[in-house]
C-alpha cells in the first residue's frame, strides 16, 4: 500500500496560506478582533448612555434606570479557493504549485474579507460630503466630493474637517485611521504625507499602512467600495460596448462565440438584463451572453450588477470601477463614479475570524486526483457604538461621461 502524504500537504497548504493572508489582509490593522471559539454567534451587550442631571441642596434625585441592548456578531461567510492535484504530476513532471497555489489563494481570500469589511462603511453613522458632514442615511442618498489638487486643493479640508466631525461628536482622535484608495495616495504624498514613520511595525506596510496625513495613520486600500449607474435610455446597438474593471461587455445582435458577448433584446430593459445576468455570471451563458475568459471572472469578483429597467447599478468591493462605455446613441453612458474613502476609529468594525486556514481534501474514487479546498471563516459587524465612530467620505473617481 503507497504512502500517503495527503495530511502532511494540507498542512503545509494551510500554514503558507495563513501565513501570507496574515501579512496582507488590511483589515487586520483595523479590525476590533471578537473570539468566538465555539459556534458562530457571539452576543456585543452594551449599556445606553445617560445623560447627565443637576442636583439642588436637600432635594431627592429622581433614580435613572440603567438600560442595555445588545449586538451580534455572526461568522457566516466562507470565501474557498479549490484546485486538484494528480500524483502523477509530482512523479513524472515535478510541478511545484505550492508557491503560485498559496499565493493565489492568500490573495483572493484577503480580496474578499477586505472586500468585505470596507463595505461595513455603509453602516457609518456620520458622512462628510459635497453637503458637509453631518448623519449619513443611505450611500445613494450622499454628494460625492470632487477632491482638487495644485493650489486650489481641497484634500486637506475635506479630510480634515471629516476628522474633525468625529473629533467633535467624541471620537478618540488617537485611535482615527485614514481609508483612502490607491489613486490618492500620490495626491497625499504631494501635500506632505509623512512616509518616514517611526514605531510601525513592517507588517504594517505590507497591509497597506502608507504614512500619516492630518495626524491619521494612513491605508491605501484597493478594495474600498464604489458604485455607478449605467443609463440605458436607448436600445443598444451592434457592436456597442461597456467595460468594467478592465473586462469587455460587447453588444451583439448575433450571439456568436466570443467572450463577453451580450445579446441585444427586444428593448433597452431586456438588454440590461442580459448584460446583468453576463456581469453577475448568473443564467442565461451561452444563450442571452457569451461567458468571459476565468482571469476576467476573477477579476470581476466583488463586483455586482443590478437590473433597474432602463439602468444598471454596479457596485464593487474591489475597488474603483474604472467603467467605460462606447455607445452609438451619446445618451447611453456611464453617470459619475463614487468610491466610499473613510475615516474610523481602529477598532469600529468587528471581525471574528477563524484562527487558521482551513484545507479539506476528497479523493476522487476512480482516480489519481486529490481535490483540495483552502478556505477561511468570518464574519462582520459595526456595532451600535462603532458605527458612531466612523465617517463616509464619498469621492468623485471618475466624472460622468459626456
Amino acid at each position: 500500500m503507497p504512502n500517503s502524504f495527503t495530511d502532511v500537504v494540507k498542512l503545509h497548504y494551510a500554514e503558507e496560506t495563513q501565513e501570507k493572508l496574515e501579512k496582507v489582509l488590511t483589515a487586520m490593522d483595523l479590525a476590533g478582533m471578537i473570539e468566538i471559539p465555539n459556534g458562530t454567534t457571539k452576543n456585543l451587550p452594551l449599556i445606553k448612555m445617560r445623560a447627565t442631571s443637576n442636583y439642588t441642596k436637600y432635594t431627592n434625585q429622581t433614580i435613572q434606570d440603567v438600560t442595555t441592548g445588545n449586538d451580534q456578531i455572526v461568522i457566516n461567510t466562507t470565501p474557498m479557493v479549490t484546485f486538484a492535484m494528480d500524483d502523477l504530476d509530482n512523479d513524472d513532471n515535478y510541478i511545484d504549485v505550492k508557491p503560485e497555489v498559496t499565493s493565489d489563494a492568500a490573495y483572493q481570500i484577503k480580496r474578499r474579507i477586505d472586500g468585505d469589511f470596507f463595505a461595513q462603511v455603509a453602516n457609518a453613522k456620520w458622512k462628510y460630503d459635497a453637503n458637509g458632514f453631518g448623519r449619513n442615511t443611505t450611500l445613494t442618498s450622499l454628494s460625492p466630493v470632487t477632491l482638487a489638487t495644485g493650489g486650489s486643493q481641497n484634500i486637506s479640508t475635506v479630510y480634515g474637517k471629516a476628522k474633525a466631525g468625529l473629533t467633535n461628536i467624541g471620537a478618540n482622535s488617537t485611535k482615527l485611521a485614514l481609508c483612502v484608495d490607491d489613486f490618492q495616495i500620490a495626491d497625499l504624498t504631494t501635500l506632505g504625507m509623512e512616509t518616514n514613520v517611526s514605531g510601525v511595525a513592517d507588517v504594517s506596510y505590507t497591509r497597506g499602512f502608507q504614512g500619516r496625513f492630518g495626524g491619521m495613520p494612513t491605508y491605501g486600500v484597493s478594495t474600498l467600495y464604489a458604485t455607478s449607474t449605467l443609463d440605458l435610455a436607448t436600445n443598444p446597438s451592434n457592436g456597442d460596448w461597456v467595460d468594467v474593471q478592465g473586462v469587455r461587455f460587447t453588444y451583439v445582435s448575433s450571439l456568436g462565440a466570443t467572450a463577453g458577448n451580450v445579446l441585444i433584446g427586444v428593448s433597452a430593459d431586456a438588454s440590461q438584463q442580459n448584460l446583468v445576468a453576463a456581469v453577475n455570471g448568473a443564467a442565461g451563458a451561452g444563450s442571452t451572453y457569451v461567458e468571459i475568459d476565468a482571469d476576467d471572472r476573477a477579476r470581476l469578483e466583488g463586483v455586482t450588477a443590478t437590473d433597474g429597467t432602463d439602468l444598471v447599478t454596479f457596485a464593487s468591493k474591489n475597488g474603483a470601477l474604472l467603467a467605460q462605455s462606447s455607445m452609438t446613441n451619446a445618451s447611453n453612458d456611464f453617470r459619475a463614479q463614487v468610491i466610499y474613502n473613510v475615516i474610523m476609529e481602529k477598532g469600529a468594525i468587528k471581525m471574528a475570524l477563524r484562527n487558521a486556514v482551513k484545507v479539506e481534501s476528497a479523493r476522487e474514487p476512480k482516480q489519481l486526483v486529490t481535490n483540495y479546498f483552502i478556505y477561511a471563516r468570518y464574519g462582520l459587524k459595526v456595532t451600535t457604538r462603532s458605527a458612531e465612530r466612523m465617517c463616509v467620505i464619498p469621492v468623485l473617481s471618475q466624472a460622468a461621461e459626456a
